[in-house]
């Protein structure tokens, strides 16, 4: 089976390629046949079919921004909503006509120091790239034969990201970034002959969601909320090789857990007991949702974790694991670190300690205004707190239960889930 690569352009964020790709080498899962890719895609896929990996990933490990542009550029502007929103280009780049762009001879001059002809043209790996012409926006499905003229040239004119780089000119014409028509090409991958592909999008929303689910394509992306696609900050770009590297490995089932990384690990006893009660959460809610018509849902918070997860059914580890990142996102947990779930339960209880105590809050004395405004002066973290501490001593539940499920109805699930963590140590 003709296997193929397809990488995403995302400026700074090809990082995250760097780390993903290093890990499918390591799971000997790097047998493509074609590679395709747009902008730092196409630059990543160059070194790719040369297999320079050493270089592709000194590049990413060392990367400033005087390697890539002279002076000083703006991102004032949302590009990603460019590539998205195809019919603004043309009233765009009339109301930027005069513009240059930054100066980017510095990236000029990487790209033909890391492109190699005789190991790019003599690797069996089928190559191909997209450009767009500025005359009349239209796509250019660049080959490797076309590169055999002109290669560095296709490649830069591909990652133009006009108006944060000038439009590129030489002697095929002017041209802009792939990303304008196709931020990743697999269908290219497609008509080149793969039939199985891995894409590694750099988006969020994702560029092809269309392509998720098929039997044929392994869809990879950034779980980690994405920063500017062009920030150089050494531990950002850090942080997106070692989340691209575990991201692929959680993909294909060698360690637990969805943005947070866990060592390979069993649903706790309590799974089942906890899955039930949010089901039976689920249909609260919905009975109170005449107060908040956006919740009469059958599934409110499944519902948000397939919006997260990008997908229409969890597994039971996707689910559990996307409540373990909720309440680690609360408390603030590195996300750059390999748990235990017993690890990983330990630090979040520690968070939670004070909610067990009998004397941390009551609101017996209270009256419904005093509570309304001490509510305003809550974090989400604060609230679970006091869910918890609710659960355990139902006298000094929070809120009465219409306002609760219908304010907070992630949040009771989460402090349900802190309960049965507090209950399987045998702390309450």
């Amino acid at each position: 089976m003709k296997k193929g690569l397809v990488l995403a352009g995302g400026g700074t964020r090809g990082a995250y390629q760097s780390g993903a790709l290093r890990a499918l080498r390591a799971l000997k899962k790097d047998d493509w046949q074609v590679v395709t890719g747009t902008s730092v895609g196409a630059l990543n896929g160059a070194l790719v079919v040369q297999k320079d990996y050493e270089a592709m990933d000194a590049m990413w490990e060392n990367l400033k921004q005087e390697d890539i542009i002279e002076g000083a550029f703006t991102t004032d502007f949302n590009l990603e909503t460019l590539f998205n929103e195809r019919n603004q280009v043309a009233t765009f780049f009339k109301n930027y006509v005069k513009e240059k762009g930054a100066n980017i001879t510095p990236f000029i001059n990487r790209a033909k120091r890391m492109f190699h002809p005789d190991a790019f043209f003599n690797s069996p790996i089928d190559f191909g790239c997209i450009v767009v012409k500025k005359q009349n926006l239209k796509p250019v499905y660049v080959s490797k034969e076309m590169m055999k003229k002109n290669g560095v040239d296709w490649l830069v004119a591909s990652a133009s990201a006009f108006p944060i780089f000038p439009i590129y000119e030489f002697e095929e014409g002017e041209f802009l970034d792939g990303g304008y028509f196709d931020n990743l090409p697999i269908d290219y991958a497609l008509r080149l002959g793969a039939e199985e592909v891995i894409a590694i999008d750099l988006h969020d929303p994702l560029v092809h969601p269309n392509f998720l689910y098929r039997p044929n394509v392994t869809y990879i992306y950034p779980r980690l909320k994405l920063e500017n696609f062009m920030s150089f900050d050494r531990e950002w770009l850090d942080k997106l090789i070692w989340h691209g590297y575990h991201d692929v490995m959680k993909t294909y089932g060698v360690y637990s857990g969805w943005l947070y990384t866990f060592e390979k690990c069993e649903l706790p006893s309590y799974f089942l007991n906890f899955y039930r009660d949010i089901e039976l959460l689920e249909t609260r809610i919905k009975l109170a949702s005449n107060i908040n018509e956006s919740l009469r849902s059958d599934a409110a918070i499944y519902s948000a974790l397939t919006d997260l997860l990008h997908k229409p059914v969890l597994t039971d580890e996707e689910f559990f694991f996307g409540c373990m990142d909720a309440l680690m996102d609360l408390c603030k947990l590195n996300q750059e670190t390999i748990y235990t779930y017993e690890e990983a339960r330990n630090q979040i209880l520690v968070h939670f300690k004070r909610a067990v105590e009998e004397t941390y809050f009551s609101f017996e004395n209270l009256g419904p205004t005093t509570i309304k405004e001490y509510t305003k002066t809550l974090t989400i973290h604060g609230v679970v707190e006091r869910m918890v501490h609710g659960i355990l001593y139902p006298k000094d539940e929070f809120l009465n239960e219409n306002l609760r499920l219908t304010l907070y109805p992630s949040e009771n699930a989460l402090a349900i889930l802190v309960v049965y963590m507090l209950n399987e140590l045998g702390e309450k």
